[in-house]
C-alpha cells in the first residue's frame, strides 16, 4: 500500500492534506466505537462517506444469491442496515469478482442495462470484497444515488483500502465473539446437563462449582460448600465408605490417573440414587490444574440388572433344577415301562430336554443383556463347531442332505455359546424346509470378519419378515416353537461383535448369513 504522506519531492500539498485530514478522522473515529459491530463500523462509515464524496456507504454480507447490508451510513431512505437483496441486482456481484476495487463512475453511461442500476438507480459506486478468516464474508461499498463521480486518486484509494483492513478486522473481531459466545454456551448446556451431576476442583481436591442439577439433588448453597474438600460435601457425607470412595478417586486424578467407580447418594428429599462416576484431570503442561467429577444416574439399569439376576436365579435354582429332575425321572420310566405308557414317558422326557435347553437359552441372553455374560468371548476353530451341529441336524431328518464346505483353520471370536447359535440355524433350516430338505453350510473371510453362510431350497422367509424373526416371540405361522430360537441366535451373534441377517439362497429357499469377529 502507497502512502501519499511518503510521496516523492513534488506532490500535491494539497493532496497530503486531504490524506492527512482523512485519515485523522478515521483514526478518532476508531478510537471512538461502540460496543457492537454497527455501532463500532458506521462511524468509520461516516468517515469514508465525508472523504471519498459519497452520501452513503454500507458493509453487506454474501451467502449464495443472498446479499444483506449489516451496517449502513447515510441515505437512511434508500439503504438501511437490514436490507436484503438477491446478490444478481447489486453492483456487489461485479466487486466479488474483481481482485482490487470495483469502480462504477457512471452508471447511466456504463451501465444502463444492469439489474442492479435498474433497480436502484445508483450512478456511482465502489465496492471492495471483505474477508475474514481466510473466507469470503462480503463488501464495503459506498454509493451515490445520484450523480456521477471523477476517477479516485492514490489518496482516496490508499484511504479506502485503509477502511477495507479495518473493517475486516472488525468483522474477524465479531466472527471470533460469536465463535465464543456460541462456545460458552455449548459449555453451559452441556456443563447444566439435567442427567448429569458435575463438579470441578481444584487440582487439591476443593470443590469450586458445580452444576445445577448437581446442586438441587442435595438443595446446596454455593458459598456453604464450594472451597471445601469435595468428598466432605453432601453428596458424599451421608456414608463413610463411599465418602472415602470419592476421596481415593479425587486423590488419583490429581496424579493424573482418570478413575471410574460406582456410588449411591441421598438427596435432600430422601431420594436415593446410583450413579456411575467418573473423576478426570485437567492437564496443562503436565500439571494437574483442575478435576472435573462427573456422576451419571443409573438408578433404572441397577434395578433393572438386579431384577434380570433374580430372572436368573429363579431359572438357575428352580426351573432349571426342577426340570432337571424331571427329565431324569422321564429317562427313567421310559426305560421301565413298555407300550402307551412308554410312549407318555418318552413325550415327557422330550419336553423336559426342550424346556431345559430353552431355559439354558434364556439365561444367555439375560446374562449377555445385563454385561454379565456366563463365559467370555475368546478365540474358537469354527469347522468343529459346525460339524457338531450337522450331525444334531441331520438326525431329525433321515432324508436330509447337510454339505459343508468350511476352510480348513479358520477361526471366530465368540464363546461356547456357539454351538447352540449353529445348531438353532441348522434345526430351523431341516425342521421348516421339509422332508428332504438340502442345506449346505459355507464360509466366506472377508477382511476382518468371517461369514458363515447357511442356505437351504426350503420355502424361504418372505423379504418382509427377514427383520422381524429375530425379534423377540417373532415365529413363522407353521412353527410350533416358542419364537425364542432366532432371538436367542440374534442376542448372542451381537454381544460377539457380529451381525446376522437373512437372504435368498440360491437355492431356492433361505440363506442366513452370520458375520463374525475373526479376531
Amino acid at each position: 500500500m502507497n502512502d501519499p504522506l511518503d510521496g516523492p519531492e513534488g506532490s500535491d500539498p494539497e493532496e497530503q492534506d486531504r490524506y492527512l485530514a482523512a485519515m485523522q478522522d478515521l483514526t478518532a473515529a476508531m478510537a471512538a466505537s461502540g460496543t457492537s459491530f454497527r455501532e463500532r463500523v458506521e462511524p468509520v462509515l461516516e468517515v469514508g462517506r465525508e472523504h471519498l464524496g459519497f452520501p452513503n456507504g454500507h458493509v453487506t454480507v454474501v451467502s449464495g444469491d443472498e446479499h444483506e447490508i449489516v451496517a449502513s451510513s447515510g441515505l437512511q431512505s434508500t439503504i438501511t442496515a437490514g436490507d436484503e437483496t438477491p446478490l444478481s441486482e447489486t453492483y456487489c456481484r461485479h466487486t466479488l469478482n474483481e481482485s482490487g476495487i470495483y469502480v462504477v463512475t457512471n452508471a447511466s453511461e456504463e451501465l444502463s442495462a444492469d439489474p442492479a442500476y435498474e433497480r436502484f438507480g445508483l450512478e456511482a459506486y465502489v465496492g471492495a470484497t471483505l474477508r475474514a478468516d481466510g473466507a469470503e464474508y462480503g463488501t464495503l461499498c459506498f454509493v451515490n444515488d445520484a450523480e456521477s463521480i471523477p476517477e479516485f486518486s492514490d489518496w482516496q484509494q490508499t484511504l479506502f483500502e485503509h477502511l477495507t483492513q479495518w473493517v475486516e478486522a472488525e468483522i474477524e473481531r465479531e466472527l471470533a465473539v460469536d465463535t465464543r459466545e456460541q462456545s460458552q454456551r455449548l459449555l453451559e448446556a452441556t456443563f447444566n446437563s439435567p442427567e448429569t451431576f458435575i463438579g470441578i476442583l481444584d487440582a487439591d481436591g476443593a470443590l469450586i462449582r458445580a452444576n445445577e442439577t448437581a446442586l438441587g439433588f442435595v438443595d446446596a448453597d454455593d458459598d456453604a460448600i464450594f472451597g471445601e474438600p469435595f468428598w466432605e460435601t453432601p453428596w458424599w457425607n451421608h456414608n463413610e465408605d463411599i465418602a472415602c470412595r470419592c476421596q481415593d478417586a479425587v486423590e488419583q486424578a490429581s496424579e493424573g490417573e482418570m478413575v471410574r467407580f460406582e456410588a449411591e447418594h441421598v438427596g435432600a428429599d430422601g431420594q436415593r440414587i446410583s450413579t456411575a462416576v467418573v473423576a478426570r484431570p485437567v492437564m496443562v503442561d503436565g500439571t494437574v490444574q483442575k478435576i472435573i467429577v462427573e456422576g451419571t444416574d443409573i438408578t433404572d439399569l441397577k434395578r433393572r440388572e438386579e431384577q434380570m439376576e433374580f430372572f436368573n436365579s429363579i431359572l438357575r435354582h428352580d426351573i432349571l433344577n426342577g426340570m432337571t429332575v424331571i427329565e431324569a425321572r422321564a429317562e427313567t420310566l421310559a426305560g421301565a415301562l413298555g407300550g402307551t405308557q412308554a410312549t407318555y414317558a418318552e413325550t415327557i422326557l422330550d419336553w423336559s430336554r426342550d424346556i431345559v435347553d430353552l431355559t439354558q437359552k434364556v439365561r444367555s441372553v439375560l446374562s449377555t443383556m445385563s454385561d454379565d455374560g456366563l463365559t467370555e468371548a475368546e478365540t474358537i476353530a469354527l469347522g468343529p463347531v459346525v460339524e457338531g451341529a450337522t450331525r444334531k441336524a441331520a438326525s431329525m431328518d433321515t432324508e436330509c442332505t447337510l454339505k459343508t464346505d468350511i476352510s480348513e483353520g479358520i477361526e471366530v471370536v465368540a464363546d461356547d455359546l456357539l454351538d447352540d447359535v449353529v445348531g438353532n440355524i441348522l434345526t430351523n433350516a431341516v425342521e421348516h424346509g421339509g422332508p428332504g430338505t438340502t442345506v449346505e453350510v459355507t464360509t466366506e473371510r472377508v477382511g476382518s470378519i468371517v461369514q458363515l453362510r447357511i442356505a437351504d431350497d426350503g420355502p424361504g422367509v418372505p423379504a418382509g419378515e427377514r427383520e422381524s424373526i429375530f425379534e423377540k416371540g417373532e415365529r413363522g405361522a407353521e412353527s410350533t416353537g416358542t419364537g425364542f430360537g432366532l432371538y436367542f441366535v440374534s442376542v448372542m451373534v451381537d454381544s460377539y461383535g457380529g451381525d446376522i441377517w437373512v437372504e435368498e439362497s440360491d437355492l431356492g429357499g433361505s440363506e442366513f448369513v452370520v458375520s463374525l469377529p475373526a479376531e
